[in-house]
């Protein structure tokens, strides 16, 4: 899941998204997203992002694309629709989230400090959904408490303010290492 990003940063992340071998991209709406980038060519155009995504996965020999879903009301997808997507038991879901200084809002913890669902076994997971936000972090408290209730356990790379395309890359690589393998 990714908030969705001023275009010109998701022109560069989507090649990036499907060489790392992401089977499901949630574009979404939070709180600091710019309503005007959900007019924008890539959002609009599914040949543009299709595009993209065989550029990234050219690149890495993947021959299957990411399934693209656009997510303009992020409340009513995590309530009705995005339990049937990912059940609880075997699905591992982490939002990303700055850590802030002297904040009691973000008790986050690097991937490396997590266990996994229920004693699950990395083989096990269905999924790992990871929520990226806007560029500031998601909105406190509302977003972070919105995902919490949703079984989002919060992730930090720290203290610094990341862009979404280092965020991103970032998160995907230690996933990727913290499963053992391929997403």
């Amino acid at each position: 899941m990714l908030a969705l990003p001023r275009p010109l940063q998701l022109e560069r992340i989507l090649p990036v998204i499907s060489s790392l071998g992401v089977n499901n991209l949630f574009l979404i709406n939070a709180a600091k997203v710019e309503k005007g980038y959900f007019g924008s060519h890539l959002v609009r155009d599914s040949n543009a992002i299709r595009a993209k995504l065989v550029e990234g996965c050219s690149q890495s020999g993947f021959t299957a694309l990411p399934k693209v879903t656009i997510v303009r009301r992020l409340k009513p997808f995590l309530e009705d629709e995005f339990h049937q997507l990912f059940p609880t038991p075997t699905s591992l879901k982490l939002i990303a989230h700055p850590t802030r200084v002297n904040s009691p809002m973000t008790q986050s913890l690097r991937l490396s400090q997590f266990e996994r669902p229920n004693g699950v076994k990395e083989r096990d997971l269905s999924s790992v959904v990871v929520a990226v936000g806007p560029e500031g972090g998601w909105d406190e408290p509302f977003e972070l408490e919105l995902f919490s209730r949703h079984g989002f356990q919060t992730v930090t790379l720290g203290e610094r303010v990341l862009r979404s395309d280092v965020a991103v890359v970032s998160l995907l690589t230690l996933c990727n290492e913290w499963l053992g393998g391929p997403y």
